[in-house]
């Protein structure tokens, strides 16, 4: 029994949390699209830098990619729709609002360089993945639940 504890119990890196933009652009057409992974981020609190992992923006006139920001700020809930996220690093700058506006673009970039913006968007929480020791414990429990149902049980005699 220790070792299933001792198991359950390894050594994971910092958990990392998966939230999914979309916003109605005005200005280009269709949708802007973007994935913001963040870690020891606890629903409700405010995002800091620390927090940040990455953003990917793309929509037809713009995408990019960020793995570091000089700031960020804003709340995300478990919930769907408008939310308040705001960062810029490397460049780039990217603002959502709880009204629902949002507005991605870079400046100072050699190379294409543009600026996206649109009324309505949209955060939602994306589905986790369990850890590979989470996994692991799992595996392991159906195991052990699996050989206990096939040991043979014991009849007692009855005497009369």
């Amino acid at each position: 029994m220790a070792a299933l504890i001792g198991l359950a119990t390894l050594a994971a890196p910092a958990a990392a949390t998966t939230f999914g933009f979309s916003g109605i652009c005005i200005d280009c057409a269709g949708t802007g699209t973007g994935t913001l992974v963040v870690k020891d981020y606890t629903l409700g609190d405010t995002l800091t830098s620390s927090n940040f992992v990455s953003f990917t923006y793309s929509s037809n006139l713009l995408s990019y990619a960020l793995s570091s920001v000089d700031d960020l700020t804003g709340t995300l809930t478990a919930g769907t729709g408008p939310a308040y996220v705001a960062f810029h690093g490397g460049g780039y700058t990217f603002s959502s609002f709880a009204a629902g506006p949002f507005s991605p673009w870079c400046t100072g970039l050699t190379g294409a360089c543009g600026s996206d913006f649109g009324l309505f968007s949209s955060w939602s929480l994306a589905a986790s993945v369990p850890e590979p020791a989470m996994w692991a414990v799992m595996v392991l429990g159906f195991g052990l639940l699996g050989a206990s149902m096939r040991r043979p049980r014991r009849v007692g005699q009855l005497y009369a």
